[in-house]
């Protein structure tokens, strides 16, 4: 008898922690909790006080509202740590404190320190994450720096006078910014991939394995495969007269024409074969 409510009792617990490890599988891949084939509880170097990039708002809000996250806009802005954690960290939400997965969270260095020319994963003026060159470096903890992605458009005429006044750069506060190693396929880096017979973008925003997670078009996120992926270098080699793709809405578009170079300032002007139009673009847009 004994034996039989062993057996029983057993088979009851092996059934329940089947039963366990199913509900975190479906957990795990559930949209409406987590979208992505990618570890959310993924180790991150941070502390209390830290600054970060994260998309703490629209994740929340999503998570709340259940409409789920996969192929929904989530903008990253600039965070403090409240509290760390081995899976999720409490970050400062306009004074209340929200945990988020790791995989979510970019932590920046606070000790940071830059030279003239390099590629900074930061965040500007109006707390949103974007990838900048520095012009000046006369105090590398508080660098001058130009803004490379398209939230701060420079002028299509390529001789125009605001030009001289984007060049100027912002100046960054201390512990802000991570620098951005060459080479190397981590948070900020650009990358390329096929899909769908089109070459995609994508910034990185974390980096597991094989697996990279990336924000693409419309500020969405993708989990692609680091194979996959050709990563763009920090410092181009494109000249004028260079034939180049550059983005057009969710892809790499090819066809445009190079008619002048700002590497130092991190932006290129094209005109699409057979059009007299320039534009603009930052050189993490321009892929040759």
């Amino acid at each position: 008898m004994m034996k039989t409510n062993f057996k029983t009792t057993l088979m009851a617990m092996v059934a329940m922690c089947a039963s366990a490890t199913t509900a975190m599988a479906q957990n795990a891949t559930d949209p409406k909790t987590w979208a992505w084939d990618f570890p959310q509880g993924l180790s991150i170097k941070a502390e209390a006080g830290q600054e970060a990039l994260t998309c703490q708002m629209h994740y929340f809000e999503l998570v709340e509202e259940g409409e789920g996250l996969l192929k929904k806009t989530m903008i990253w802005y600039d965070a403090t740590i409240v509290e760390p954690g081995a899976e999720k960290t409490s970050i400062d939400n306009y004074g209340t404190p929200i945990e988020v997965p790791n995989a979510l969270i970019i932590p920046l260095d606070k000790n940071g320190k830059a030279k003239k020319g390099d590629i900074l994963l930061t965040h500007d003026k109006y707390h949103r994450m974007i990838r900048a060159i520095v012009v000046d470096a006369a105090n590398p903890a508080e660098p001058m720096v130009c803004c490379i992605d398209d939230y701060d458009s420079w002028p299509n005429n390529p001789e125009s006078e605001e030009i001289a006044k984007k060049q100027q750069g912002e100046q960054l506060k201390a512990g802000s910014f991570n620098v951005l190693k060459k080479d190397t396929f981590m948070p900020g880096a650009q990358v390329a991939y096929e899909q769908g017979g089109e070459k995609k973008f994508g910034k990185i925003v974390q980096v597991s394995g094989d697996k990279l997670l990336v924000s693409v078009f419309a500020n969405r996120l993708e989990c692609v495969s680091k194979s996959d992926c050709t990563l763009l270098p920090l410092t181009p080699k494109i000249k004028v007269g260079d034939t180049v793709s550059c983005i057009s809405t969710d892809e790499y578009e090819p066809g445009y024409k190079v008619v002048k170079v700002d590497l130092e300032h991190g932006h290129v002007w094209v005109q699409y074969e057979g059009s007299t139009r320039t534009y603009c673009f930052g050189i993490f847009d321009v892929m040759k």
